[in-house]
């Protein structure tokens, strides 16, 4: 078989850390695919998370249908194995070619992965409240009282005034502005602190990704 060259043509995907990507995810589609995105965009350790449609191949766009993530050691499509559609030989060796070509790895994952408590559930729980609405103020204080620290959400709400603070910080989680240990409930107890894109260490990608093979530097637009 000759090798086939990738395409100068992009990739059709939805960037899921933009606004308009977290209104996607909404509430109430109960499938794994959207389950497995609200916890990889919770992830302090992902960099960036799309819905890939299809990837460009010598002129032709093959159908991927999964998402990829960028985490520290490169990007992963995740291959919900509990609802795609079968894939023959030709279609699965093009896919594969695809992956490598853009240099994203393949991982494989199911319904009992995806939905391990308490894990599974402390996520859907912080993104019922994705859509409160924090004023920036309100934002730009918290910002200011966790700056290089982290804090008991307690500790937070007195810092801020704010008695009921947990709904608050749960929304500035899902806006990616806060983190937490997603292996624990977040109660007043639970710690949160001020997200640094690479200076997190992955509670996720330890929980899911743990023995992935590095992939080669770069990706898919």
């Amino acid at each position: 078989m000759t090798q086939a060259k990738p395409s100068s043509r992009p990739s059709r995907s939805i960037d899921l850390l933009s606004v308009a990507g977290r209104a996607l995810l909404g509430d109430g589609n109960e499938s794994n695919c959207r389950r497995l995105a609200v916890q990889l965009l919770l992830d302090p350790g992902v960099r960036s998370l799309r819905f890939v449609a299809s990837l460009p191949l010598a002129g032709e766009d093959i159908d991927v249908r999964m998402l990829v993530a960028e985490h520290d050691d490169g990007l992963v499509a995740y291959d919900i194995v509990d609802e795609r559609d079968d894939r023959d030989i030709d279609t699965e060796g093009l896919l594969l070619i695809a992956l490598d070509q853009h240099h994203i790895t393949l991982r494989a994952m199911d319904a009992p992965s995806i939905c391990a408590q308490p894990f599974a559930r402390h996520c859907e729980r912080i993104w019922e409240y994705h859509a409160l609405n924090v004023g920036r103020r309100l934002r730009a204080r918290i910002e200011r009282a966790v700056g290089r620290d982290r804090l008991s959400a307690r500790e937070l709400g007195h810092a801020v005034g704010e008695r009921n603070i947990v709904p608050i910080v749960c929304n500035l989680i899902c806006k990616r502005v806060l983190y937490c240990d997603l292996s624990t409930s977040l109660d007043l107890d639970a710690w949160v602190a001020r997200r640094s894109d690479g200076a997190i260490a992955s509670s996720l990608l330890s929980h899911k990704t743990a023995g992935l093979m590095k992939p080669k530097t770069g990706g898919a637009t």
